[in-house]
């Protein structure tokens, strides 16, 4: 690496690193303030200590530092441009710039360096999506509300989830940590959503039945009420079974999306995919979404940055703060089009289209505007 190239470099970093505190910063602040008093809140539990100021700091501390792996996936699509931005107007201002055109160096010279690390730091931006994110300890602090300290273990209800045989599934509360449902009762239907059966248990939980490979719920203490109309109204209501095995697509890791929507986002692309290969009817949209975004975000970012930079490489110095509001709409525009299109996957368009199309959009408009500038 030539001495340029690393004075570029070392430039870039910096304000990468100054846009990354200045970004993090404000949406940690801003959501500080919204929500302060869920932290200050003194415990409900009788023999807990009560809150003081390092309590207080060592929750907000510990709560923000793994929310700063999501906020960092949030805005790392915008920090290479700003860095970019303020790396132009530094050596324009240190008229440095003009002394590189001076001494014939071109300005695709002095924008490889830039793309280059752009592409280290999305890189660095996979790693954290598919590696660091998933782990289960980093979910687990990642799914706590403002002000939890403890474990995410709560019990949920279940209210008339729908399998993929058009059956119902409800129950008074789901454990997800020890995959177990208490008080199930499952309407079995027909394809006209008319009731045939009443299947009620007092708990299911998740398991290998005994002969068996394959996890299945485990009921116990089962009750049969068959509701068909052509059955004999004195054989309707079934003797208690002990134990029964309820085959169904509805597992603990479709219970977990249906519940928290937002855990879908902390699961790397192994785990979305292997969810997508027999996922219950709901919850194939949403997980083709992620999976596909998977592979197009990290690209947008580097065609964002593409996009942007033909505006911040001037051989005009007095140009370059009309050039950086230009830059500016411009990319806010890429930005806007990308968010519609990634909002009406699963909806209007399919998840497929709809993650590659500003790709297919904006990837040729990237190569137009390079091509654009005047070395």
């Amino acid at each position: 690496m030539r001495i340029l190239d690393r004075y570029i470099v070392r430039s870039f970093l910096v304000n990468y690193l100054l846009a990354l505190a200045v970004l993090v910063g404000m949406y940690i602040l801003l959501d500080l303030i919204v929500n302060f008093d869920n932290f200050t809140r003194q415990p409900v539990a009788t023999d807990a200590p009560p809150s003081n100021a390092w309590t207080v700091l060592a929750g907000i501390a510990d709560y923000y530092l793994y929310q700063f792996l999501v906020i960092f996936q949030q805005v790392s699509g915008a920090i290479p441009l700003l860095a970019a931005g303020f790396t132009m107007v530094r050596m324009t201002r240190h008229s440095e710039l003009t002394a590189m055109l001076a001494s014939g160096v071109s300005l695709f010279r002095v924008a490889v360096p830039i793309v280059l690390v752009s592409v280290a730091f999305s890189v660095l931006n996979i790693f954290n999506q598919e590696v660091i994110i998933p782990r289960e300890f980093v979910v687990q602090k990642l799914l706590r509300h403002h002000g939890e300290t403890g474990p995410t273990i709560r019990n949920d209800r279940i209210d008339f989830i729908r399998d993929n045989d058009n059956s119902l599934l409800s129950a008074m509360s789901y454990d997800r940590h020890r995959k177990q449902m208490k008080g199930v009762s499952i309407e079995v239907r027909d394809q006209e959503s008319r009731l045939k059966r009443w299947i009620m248990a007092d708990n299911a939980v998740w398991g290998i039945p005994p002969g068996e490979n394959i996890e299945h719920w485990i009921m116990h203490n089962v009750m049969q009420i068959d509701d068909a109309v052509h059955v004999d109204p004195v054989k309707q209501v079934a003797g208690t079974v002990p134990v029964m095995i309820h085959q169904t697509s509805i597992t603990p890791q479709q219970l977990d999306l249906i519940i928290q929507r937002k855990a879908v986002d902390y699961l790397s692309s192994r785990q979305v995919r292997d969810l997508a290969a027999n996922p219950m009817e709901m919850n194939k949209a949403p997980l083709y979404k992620v999976m596909y975004l998977r592979f197009t975000q990290p690209m947008m970012n580097i065609i964002m940055l593409l996009i942007g930079i033909p505006f911040l490489l001037t051989r005009e110095p007095s140009r370059l703060i009309q050039n950086m509001m230009y830059c500016v709409g411009v990319t806010a525009v890429v930005f806007a089009v990308t968010f519609l299109l990634f909002s009406l996957s699963g909806k209007t368009i399919s998840p497929l289209l709809a993650a590659w199309l500003p790709v297919l959009i904006f990837g040729p408009i990237s190569v137009v505007m390079l091509d654009s500038i005047k070395t």
